[in-house]
């Protein structure tokens, strides 16, 4: 049974997940700063409220990762928001982060030429994603 995507356990899970990996450290040596998932509310795929995800990066560490409020999340870096499907399409590799930026199917809060920079930064840490065991909440049962 997978973790609950948008919860602080697969919050947990992803965090362990990129600490065990063995090259993010050397990719992610140069990035600096924390950046917050804002996840819009999608009721009819089981997202009632919007999710505010903070995740904290600093040169191949990983520090606080969480299901946090609105304040916190605009408090961070980088903030991107975007609608449930399209953070799922980004975890699944179906979308390309930075397209997604540049299509306005995400927005961003931000240095944009950093992102763009550290682009294997943000596709190591999607790739990582993809090897945590989620259960997504659009394909739980119901009832």
């Amino acid at each position: 049974m997978g973790k609950r995507a948008l919860t602080q356990e697969w919050m947990d899970a992803y965090k362990a997940a990129i600490q065990a990996d063995p090259e993010y450290k050397g990719i992610a040596k140069n990035w600096e700063g924390s950046v917050a998932l804002i996840c819009n509310p999608d009721p009819s795929k089981n997202v009632p409220d919007p999710v505010y995800v903070y995740m904290d990066y600093w040169h191949g560490d990983v520090g606080e990762f969480a299901i946090c409020n609105k304040e916190k999340a605009e408090s961070a870096k980088f903030v991107m928001t975007g609608d449930y499907m399209r953070w799922k399409q980004i975890a699944f590799k179906e979308l390309d982060a930075t397209k997604g930026l540049l299509q306005g199917k995400l927005k961003m809060k931000g240095d944009l030429p950093y992102v763009v920079r550290n682009i294997k930064t943000v596709n190591k840490v999607i790739d990582i994603l993809g090897t945590v065991d989620t259960e997504w909440p659009d394909e739980v049962k119901q009832g």
